[in-house]
């Protein structure tokens, strides 16, 4: 995953609620942090929808940052976006 796509998906995640990601099916991108889980392709929906999961506060407005850094150190190394998402 290229930084630009990182970005993109970040974007949808944290900044455009309107955008419903509640039903993307992600499930193969579960466990990603893990050292021995082998990279996946996937859509930019798909990492959205991990982001706003991983990185959003519960209560109130916002996300971890640290858990965001998180994410794009795995993203770049662990997901391959589809040409034709």
């Amino acid at each position: 995953m290229t930084s630009e796509q990182f970005k993109k998906a970040t974007n949808i995640a944290l900044k455009q609620p309107e955008i419903k990601l509640d039903e993307v099916d992600n499930k193969h991108l579960y466990g990603c942090a893990f050292p021995d889980f082998k990279p996946v392709y996937c859509t930019i929906l798909e990492v959205a929808a991990l982001i706003r999961w991983q990185c959003q506060y519960i209560f109130g407005d916002g996300y971890d940052a640290e858990e965001l850094q998180n994410m794009a150190y795995i993203a770049r190394r662990k997901f391959n976006i589809w040409d034709g998402e």
